[in-house]
């Protein structure tokens, strides 16, 4: 059963803990900071994928102001979709709404969890350029990026097999839970091994 909870909660540290616990349940991981970097490589994605989607079909989206926001959350922890519950205002400008909601939310994320901050932004990084090229648009996530700006870094994105893939600059730890393995565009795997899966999987594709 998914939850509803507005935008505000997602800064709130006992809230927080509460989920990180719940996501690293189901992942079989005691460890806060492979669970909360989990749980924020979902609720990142969330936070940015209405603006990447519509900074990549050139429509007006909405920007996503904390207090006129409603999160659902599942039962694992995990946030599966974020959604602006107000009237669009053209007063506040999309990128500086996101900058600001996502400060706003990793500063609590990174102290309840023991994860780095610019590792926090560096999931960002890669959520936005993954949603931009699920749209069809990787400029689009170079261009939201360059809005948000500030502590966020650019997307990457490299050409292999044919085939365009964000060459990530953050790590999930999912390698770090028992019985799971790296991903296959983990930035963490050799350069050499790491092209050839992608090549791999280009060309299943």
């Amino acid at each position: 059963m998914v939850n509803t909870v507005q935008g505000r909660t997602l800064t709130q540290p006992d809230w927080l803990a509460a989920r990180i616990v719940e996501m690293g349940t189901s992942w079989g991981t005691t460890s806060p900071r492979i669970a909360g970097t989990l749980w924020w490589c979902m609720a990142a994605s969330a936070l940015v994928e209405p603006l990447a989607r519509a900074y990549a079909h050139e429509e007006n989206g909405q920007p996503p102001v904390l207090d006129q926001l409603e999160c659902a959350v599942r039962p694992d922890g995990g946030v599966e979709r974020i959604q602006v519950t107000a009237p669009r205002d053209d007063a506040v400008e999309c990128g500086v709404a996101l900058r600001e909601t996502l400060a706003a939310v990793i500063a609590p994320v990174a102290e309840v969890s023991g994860a780095g901050a610019p590792s926090l932004w560096a999931i960002v990084a890669d959520a936005i350029g993954n949603r931009a090229l699920d749209a069809g648009a990787p400029a689009a996530g170079t261009r939201l990026a360059a809005e948000v700006a500030d502590k966020l870094p650019a997307p990457r994105f490299v050409e292999i097999g044919g085939r365009t893939f964000v060459r990530r600059i953050s790590c999930c730890l999912v390698f770090e839970v028992p019985g799971c393995e790296m991903c296959t565009s983990c930035p963490k795997r050799p350069a050499a091994e790491r092209k050839a899966l992608l090549e791999q999987l280009a060309a299943e594709s």
